[in-house]
């Protein structure tokens, strides 16, 4: 009797950790606890028997019974421990390769972070580049435009010393012609 109080005490928390987290539906441990219930309630049943010949006792049978049911509840009981473990057990196993799953999404965040990170200063630098040619660009632009000006200019002025000497050659042969 003893050990029955023992073992259902002892039982309690475990029974009642083990049903306030989801149950899968694969999960054996509700059936193990309906099984339970039935020794439990057959426990009941064979220690309010009374069948001695020496009046309200217990017979030699009626104890047999009592201690037959609570073997099996004693056995129930180991069952639904090693569900417990067994479900502790992946528990934990799962809890750690979530763990390195986090770890690893972590790690890749990181590098994907600095690759990122990276790649952004690499295109700033870029960027730092195209506008300093583009300033190179519009300086050697503006160069060659003034050179153009220039030209420009040095052909209007020799283009007016031709002008003027093809003025002063027709009137030199103007000026021959009357002569003659």
């Amino acid at each position: 009797m003893f050990r029955f109080c023992f073992a259902a005490a002892s039982l309690l928390p475990l029974l009642s950790a083990a049903q306030a987290p989801a149950v899968t539906p694969d999960s054996r441990l509700p059936g193990l606890l309906q099984q339970r219930a039935e020794l439990t309630r057959r426990y009941a049943e064979a220690s309010a028997q009374r069948h001695s010949l020496f009046g309200n006792k217990p017979s030699k049978k009626d104890l047999q019974e009592v201690v037959d049911a609570l073997q099996g509840i004693v056995d129930k009981d180991q069952q639904i421990v090693d569900v417990l473990n067994e479900t502790a057990q992946k528990a934990t196993t799962t809890s750690v390769r979530l763990a390195a799953t986090t770890t690893k999404l972590e790690s890749t965040s990181r590098d994907d972070r600095n690759l990122t990170a990276q790649r952004l200063l690499e295109l700033e630098n870029e960027t730092q580049n195209l506008r300093q040619r583009e300033k190179q660009q519009l300086a050697k632009q503006r160069d060659l435009e003034a050179e153009v000006a220039e030209a420009k200019q040095g052909h209007f002025v020799r283009d007016a010393l031709i002008a003027a000497l093809a003025v002063a050659c027709l009137g030199l042969l103007l000026v021959r012609r009357r002569r003659k």
